[in-house]
């Protein structure tokens, strides 16, 4: 028998499967990891916590699958996009990881002029992004050897070769997206030397061989260079090609659609980026909110048991949530125009109100800002007539009917929920050719499992609830400009 190992370095845990050559999943396991929030607008995490996950998560999803390590002969791992490793010369961290949902940058990602990000690497100008936090932790003293995202970081580890593909350095904000490369400019304006960052190549291709055993698999095993969660995810369900609109809820909200070849968002204040994707097309997406985590957080504030509690609390009240509107920018607004310094908003409550109709104010919230891509790649001439539902949000009937009435389109659930280790596994099974590429590997996918359609009698009450939504984003906006920095002191 003859195994793969794909594994998700997520925001909240770090998950491994166990694949066979059909890509059918053995066996799964995952290890929690933790976040820290020294101040507003600030999340971190240890990156020595990361290696240590790797080793039970990989045994246990062996273990699930009554699996003899031996017979593994790939392994590729995906995962968070957006966070900044700073290296030294041995690979080691200098610092705890910035990740994804880290906005203390605020004051460095104008270096280069952002019309000339857009064009140039099709994305955002944004303090999430890799680059303006490379000059925060400069700024803060810390000169590394390299500059690592999340996975690249992991894979350097494992092999102690420095490369990341195509797809993920789309993200960073130092990539030519037209010449598939660092982009000079880009990184003369960050102060950015190209030899500091990895080098890059196809995901499919092989980074290099385990430097020592892992959870028994042999040292030598090859490593795929890998890919980011925003795009392992729709690979693990078998998106590989234009078609339809994507929705994939974990601790972030990614909302976006594959384009043939590169489309920018031209808006006067863009709301979509543009990003190599690895079967060789474009995604064209919204990188993410704060959604699942938005949702456990409203667990926790309303004293509730669970996320299942949760959507029935919500399905008590009714659509438009009594007049309650949420904005779901619990680490900075990204609909419908990113404003990094933006905070969550309850509007709209009076002492008639209850639990239920802020639960049910949360998860419309969410559904419009879901709305607000989905309207704006149609503008694109991008295809969105339904939506495919991936992550673990879809697992919520409730949350799903109500995004599907919100933005009047059919949402499709996907078979599996949790796709980004399995869209790894694809990758490592393409490296060392069990499959013949990720064409063949997609279509081992199952299709969707369910189709929920919009109820159009609900039309009324969603046109309100989303005008009220639209018309607070746009009265709050002059308070997102004041930075968390300050708020905090």
């Amino acid at each position: 028998m003859q195994l793969v190992v794909g594994i998700d370095l997520g925001t909240q845990s770090l998950k491994a499967v166990v694949c066979d050559t059909e890509l059918r999943v053995l066996g799964d396991h995952q290890v929690p990891i933790e976040t820290v929030h020294p101040r507003p607008g600030w999340a971190e995490q240890d990156p020595a916590s990361w290696e240590a996950a790797l080793e039970p998560a990989v045994a246990g999803a062996l273990s699930q699958a009554r699996a003899d390590a031996r017979d593994v002969v790939a392994i590729a791992l995906a995962g968070q996009l957006d966070g900044c490793v700073p290296v030294d010369a041995s690979g080691a961290p200098m610092h705890r990881a910035l990740i994804w949902q880290d906005k203390r940058a605020h004051d460095h990602h104008g270096a280069a002029d952002r019309a000339r990000v857009l064009a140039i690497a099709g994305q955002i100008a944004d303090p999430s992004h890799l680059a303006p936090k490379v000059a925060w932790l400069r700024a803060h003293g810390v000169h590394a050897a390299r500059w690592h995202q999340p996975t690249s970081f992991l894979v350097a580890r494992l092999t102690g070769e420095h490369v990341l593909d195509p797809a993920h350095a789309s993200t960073t904000m130092l990539f030519d997206l037209a010449a598939g490369a660092w982009s000079p400019e880009l990184c003369a304006a960050f102060a950015v030397d190209p030899a500091e960052l990895p080098r890059v190549a196809p995901a499919t291709s092989i980074a290099g061989t385990l430097r020592r055993s892992l959870a028994g698999i042999a040292a030598g095993t090859p490593v795929a260079v890998g890919t980011g969660d925003d795009f392992a995810t729709p690979l693990g369900a078998g998106v590989v090609a234009p078609g339809r609109a994507i929705c994939a809820i974990g601790t972030a909200e990614v909302v976006g659609a594959l384009a043939a070849s590169p489309i920018l968002d031209d808006a006067p204040e863009p709301c979509l980026e543009t990003h190599a994707y690895p079967s060789g097309a474009f995604f064209v997406e919204n990188p993410g909110w704060l959604s699942g985590g938005a949702v456990r957080w409203a667990t926790r504030l309303l004293g509730l048991a669970s996320d299942a509690e949760l959507d029935a609390l919500a399905e008590t009240a009714p659509p438009g949530a009594g007049g309650v509107t949420f904005i779901p920018a619990l680490a900075g607004a990204m609909t419908p125009v990113w404003r990094p310094h933006a905070r969550g908003t309850l509007h709209g409550l009076a002492a008639a109100h209850g639990r239920e109709h802020i639960a049910r104010a949360i998860l419309e919230g969410l559904a419009f800002s879901e709305r607000d891509v989905v309207d704006r790649l149609v503008a694109l001439g991008l295809p969105a007539a339904s939506v495919l539902v991936l992550g673990g949000g879809g697992r919520s009937r409730v949350w799903t009917q109500i995004r599907a009435d919100a933005l009047g389109r059919p949402h499709e659930v996907a078979a599996r929920s949790d796709t980004c280790a399995i869209g790894a596994a694809m990758i490592a099974a393409v490296a060392v050719g069990l499959v013949a590429d990720l064409a063949a590997a997609a279509r081992t996918a199952p299709p969707p499992a369910a189709t929920i359609s919009p109820r159009g009698s609900l039309d009324e009450a969603y046109a309100d609830g989303y005008e009220r939504y639209r018309t607070l984003q746009r009265q709050l906006a002059s308070l997102a400009e004041r930075p968390w920095a300050k708020v905090a002191e």
